[in-house]
């Protein structure tokens, strides 16, 4: 798939992660069909594995589907897994990053093998200049640890890449999922030390890395609500700086605002965590997409 084709995979486009069981998650994509032409299924340690939640969207509709992101420390098995794919041809797209434990070379060296092996197009993704200088001119394209108008502005002075996308925790209020995107907010945070310093970051974030975020986590995904945890309020003392920094989210009105913005300056915007949980997901979004069809 060249530049050309990436272009074509929409403007716009959700990512979707698997801690739903299966027919919940062919629920969620076929209503994502209808705003959006691609789909990005994440890879986390608190779901379970992207292949099989790929698989189950590319069988159940005709999306595009991403990986975003895959963990280069895990490449053998990724070529594996990409084996099955081949059936759905250009609707496939591999997105590799340095992951925990990996480096700037493990990605370069499985983005090589990957396109000697495969068809499919191979974007990287990362956070800092020095991992965005480097991949973006291996890469077919690359996805940027960044939301906000400003740092997505800032990444895109270090990237050669022809194919640029936001990536990021995005929702559009009022949403039950707030708790969610703070804590998304909180994680994307802390995936580059570098950017933290060059941004003057540091402080808060050395507040934030003393909060037990996984317990959080686990906590939200058994559906507790957080308001009375001591760690969760302390980390509400940071939830202006987090949502404005590290999400694309507000009201339906600030929501259309920041991703014209966005639009006017990458190729794609992936509306990351938790915007998918959102009960009206689909219904928000035809509903931005026509604003922003009507200026």
């Amino acid at each position: 798939m060249t530049f050309e084709s990436l272009s074509k995979t929409g403007r716009i486009a959700i990512n979707i992660n698997g801690d739903f069981e299966d027919r919940v998650l062919i629920e969620k994509a076929v209503r994502a069909e209808r705003v959006v032409d691609t789909v990005w299924v994440g890879d986390s340690d608190f779901f379970r594995s992207p292949f099989q939640v790929a698989e189950l969207i590319a069988e159940n509709t005709d999306l595009n589907v991403g990986f975003g992101i895959l963990r280069s420390t895990k490449c053998q098995n990724i070529i594996s897994e990409l084996e099955r794919f081949r059936k759905y041809g250009d609707r496939i797209i591999v997105g590799i990053a340095a992951g925990d434990g990996g480096s700037i070379g493990m990605v370069e060296r499985c983005i090589r093998k990957i396109k000697e092996r495969y068809g499919f197009p191979v974007v990287a993704g990362g956070t800092g200049k020095i991992a965005i200088r480097t991949l973006s001119k291996t890469a077919d394209g690359f996805l940027l640890n960044h939301i906000s108008p400003e740092h997505v502005t800032w990444a895109l002075r270090h990237s050669s890449a022809k194919f640029n996308a936001a990536y990021g925790p995005a929702l559009i209020f009022p949403s039950e999922f707030e708790q969610d995107l703070i804590l998304a907010a909180a994680l994307v945070m802390g995936s580059s030390k570098s950017f933290l310093s060059e941004m003057g970051y540091r402080d808060v974030f050395e507040h934030v890395a003393r909060i037990d975020l996984l317990k959080l986590i686990l906590k939200r995904q058994k559906g507790a609500d957080l308001g009375g945890e001591s760690d969760f309020i302390e980390l509400l003392q940071h939830r202006d700086f987090l949502m404005e920094k590290f999400t694309l989210s507000g009201t339906q009105r600030t929501f259309v605002k920041k991703l014209s913005e966005l639009m006017t300056i990458v190729d794609q915007v992936i509306l990351s965590d938790p915007f998918f949980r959102d009960e009206n997901f689909d219904e928000k979004l035809a509903k931005v997409l026509k604003i922003l069809e009507m200026d």
